[in-house]
């Protein structure tokens, strides 16, 4: 098993990666590594590439891996991806905001420790174990869904800085 201490950098931001993921790509040694957020979030991890080369990780306490993440093992290039999981969307129907309805969600959301990550169109989203908490939330809701839509989408969700919580 191969062993990873340390993350070049992320292939989605900036130029400074792109020759040796073409140079990876030339030669057979880029690979692929599909993860769920909450594996992104572990320091230490035995796991395997897309194309099933066993991998370790182990990295700093408190470091935490992003979409688009690059990691070298030997002659190795391994790109991260972070999985897709489901989300509820909630957004705020037009001319319906009130510093009383965003504190009913707050309070809501909080109560249920999920992450949250507010969109730059307002929208906040959560991550849901399945479908059916819809429901769920629906009648946690009940208040105030008049004001609401909600929609469950699958999404690569990232929490917004500080609103990462410890999910139950």
């Amino acid at each position: 098993m191969l062993v990873a201490d340390t993350v070049l950098g992320n292939s989605y931001q900036g130029n400074h990666l792109h020759e040796k993921i073409t140079f990876a790509k030339e030669n057979n040694t880029l690979r692929r590594l599909f993860l769920s957020r909450t594996e992104m979030e572990k320091s230490r991890l035995r796991t395997k590439t897309e194309d099933g080369l066993e991998i370790g990780l182990s990295l700093e306490p408190g470091h935490v891996l992003h979409n688009g993440d690059v990691i070298e093992i030997d002659s190795h290039l391994i790109v991260v991806h972070q999985l897709p999981e489901k989300v509820i969307r909630v957004m705020i129907r037009e001319n319906e905001w009130s510093p009383n309805l965003l504190v009913q969600l707050g309070h809501i959301i909080g109560n249920r420790h999920r992450p949250l990550s507010i969109t730059s169109d307002g929208c906040i989203m959560f991550p849901i174990h399945d479908e059916t908490e819809l429901e769920l939330f629906e009648k946690l809701f009940s208040d105030i869904i008049d004001h609401l839509e909600l929609i469950v989408e699958d999404e690569i969700f990232v929490p917004n800085k500080g609103m990462n919580v410890h999910e139950h």
